[in-house]
């Protein structure tokens, strides 16, 4: 029994004939509690088949459901708890997967849950197909999702070859040979491309996650390869909340959907599932603000950067317990040090030219020997020791350690100015004066506003530029280079990095599903989500048909030391490229007032408020 709980324990006593008998009976279980939680940014919408960031994944986690999920009550990263589905097969060719599906669940709006939707579902991620979002990871092993996928990336969503391809795709999942068959009302088949081992995986992301049919064909239905603006603002899941107000830039409001299917199972578990039925998560840039309201008691968590780690931990190791352990502040509780596969970057521009305050200028990471010389002037260490004291490692390349397939003898850069006049020199000496003048010698860094990580990140990096350029020998441009560090609003810098028009810019990955393939794909195959971004396929030097191949062939590969050396290939080639400054992969840290409980650190996921509860 917790402390919390004994405390409350009622004693009642009951006096029967002449004998004493004396009962110790539990508390009624808490209701109706509320929770205050403040972060930064926004998400980008609330549809789970386009959104691909972690504020609108964190929403959708508690909103929607997929057919299998992560354990709540450990850190492990397989998707081994049955959801949706209470059971699946696989064939011996490993292609098809056989799913079936728990009966009795409803929609928010009342709409049964069955195999039509899961087909539904599915259709509709490939037809809505936002080429900046997740359904890559759906439609690439899915038989005949790929010619879907190539042409929305070829000609964009929604052109005559994406209304085409899908259209057939579609036609025959209904002729009943395709991707998707409706065995019964409770049975669905998924036939793929290939076997993939990490496919229950990659649909445990949100982009697996299913919504109600009839409310979306009552608020505009699907139309292939345009997003519906109500299901990006709007939410109807199965899963225990539901969003009841979105204002961006302020807050999002989450109620208790009282006719949750878990709750009896989930309280055999979580005695205390259910007890809060409001979530109000309010946006906060000011880090000193947040600090400052849950510490005096005005919200029960809060986005709590590293960068203030030492403000509440107390500098303990070890296991966190209840998160009374780490901290150093009675009245907050501290999670701390545990290993997660979230990694931070910085993404070098080669694009040719990239639009800098309306004009198109060109990009000085064009120059391999640039983005060599910003590589060895960040001070890596200084940042993990003294930005996110300590609660990090520096990055080796796109797979992070302690994922299969890493590789520990990947070259990595380290701070040395030396090595980065060196290749500024070179750099000079092939045109990057004359690339500095046609954008004006300036230069501007760029991080998300709110995110002092990140920004610290910037000015490191603006640092070790000007230290660099400082140093005796150092070719100098014709005219002094201005470097300026720059926030932007969240949904303003993610439209400026898509859309190519930062020189250089720090980003976080966290993982879809807990395989290398998630870290490659998006970071290297020449359809990722940053590749594209990057210009990595028009950078010099770069092979794109062979290092996609590496990835497709890995991705395929039963064999577990062929498909390594395949990572290790794919790494070497990424990391020789110098796309990417492979900045820190991080460890966890998290906070919230001491009347919280329930939390249970997750590398896949974030706080599931349905098994929490608050004490006095």
């Amino acid at each position: 029994m917790q402390r919390n709980q004994l405390i409350a324990v009622v004693v009642v006593i009951v006096i029967l004939g002449s004998a004493g008998a004396f009962f110790l009976l539990q508390p009624a279980a808490p209701t109706n509690q509320s929770i205050v939680w403040e972060t930064i940014g926004n998400p980008e919408y609330l549809d789970p088949h386009t959104d691909y960031e972690t504020f609108g994944s964190w929403i959708s986690y508690n909103v929607y459901e997929t057919l299998y999920t992560y354990p709540w009550d450990s850190a492990d990263t397989s998707p081994s708890v049955p959801l949706l589905a209470e059971s699946y097969t696989v064939s011996s060719d490993g292609l098809e997967y056989t799913f079936n599906l728990r009966q009795g669940v409803t929609f928010h709006d009342g709409t049964p849950f069955n195999a039509s939707c899961v087909q539904y579902n599915f259709e509709r991620a490939l037809a809505v197909f936002d080429g900046w979002g997740p359904a890559w990871m759906l439609a690439e092993p899915i038989y005949g999702g790929q010619a879907v996928e190539d042409a929305v990336f070829e000609y964009g969503e929604g052109s005559p070859q994406h209304i085409g391809n899908f259209t057939a795709w579609k036609a025959e999942n209904d002729a009943g040979t395709g991707a998707i068959t409706v065995v019964d009302t409770y049975t669905v088949k998924i036939k793929l491309a290939y076997a993939y081992a990490p496919f229950l995986a990659a649909i445990t992301y949100e982009v697996g996650a299913m919504m109600s049919p009839t409310w979306v064909e009552a608020h505009g239905g699907v139309t292939i390869g345009e997003h519906n603006t109500y299901v990006d603002q709007h939410t109807c899941g199965t899963g225990p909340y539901m969003v009841t107000d979105w204002t961006p830039d302020e807050k999002i409001d989450l109620e208790l959907y009282t006719n949750y299917w878990r709750a009896a199972a989930s309280k055999a578990a979580f005695p205390y599932s259910g007890a809060v039925s409001e979530i109000s998560i309010k946006t906060n840039e000011e880090v000193n603000s947040r600090i400052l309201n849950i510490q005096a008691g005005e919200s029960d968590a809060c986005y709590w950067p590293t960068s203030h780690a030492y403000d509440v931990w107390n500098n303990e190791t070890g296991a966190d317990g209840d998160g009374t352990l780490k901290s150093s502040n009675p009245n907050l509780k501290v999670w701390a040090g545990n290993p997660t596969f979230d990694v931070m970057f910085l993404g070098f521009n080669m694009n040719p030219t990239y639009n800098q305050s309306g004009s198109l200028v060109q990009s000085p990471f064009t120059l391999i020997e640039t983005r060599e010389a910003f590589s060895y002037a960040f001070d890596y260490q200084t940042f993990i020791d003294s930005v996110v004291n300590g609660f990090g490692v520096q990055l080796q390349g796109p797979i992070p350690q302690g994922m299969f397939g890493h590789d520990d003898d990947l070259f990595m850069y380290d701070y040395d100015l030396d090595a980065a006049q060196t290749a500024w020199n070179a750099a000079m000496t092939k045109g990057l004066d004359a690339i500095l003048a046609n954008g004006s010698y300036d230069l501007t860094i760029y991080y998300n506003s709110g995110n002092t990580v990140r920004e610290a990140a910037c000015l490191l990096m603006k640092d070790g530029i000007t230290a660099l350029l400082d140093m005796a020998g150092t070719t100098q441009p014709s005219e002094d280079l201005t470097i300026n560090v720059q926030a932007l609003e969240w949904a303003n810098y993610l439209y400026q990095v898509r859309n190519k028009q930062l020189p250089i810019f720090f980003l976080g990955w966290a993982p879809d599903y807990a395989d290398p393939d998630n870290y490659v794909g998006p970071f290297v195959k020449s359809t990722g989500t940053y590749p594209n971004r990057i210009g990595l396929a028009v950078s010099d030097g770069w092979n794109t048909a062979e290092v996609d191949g590496w990835i497709n062939d890995a991705a395929q590969e039963s064999d577990p030391a062929t498909r390594q050396d395949l990572y290790y290939d794919i790494q070497e080639a990424i990391v020789d490229q110098v796309a990417y400054l492979w900045c820190y992969q991080s460890t966890s840290f998290h906070v919230e007032a001491s009347t919280m409980n329930g939390y249970v650190f997750n590398p896949m996921h974030d706080p599931y408020f349905y098994h929490y509860w608050k004490t006095a």
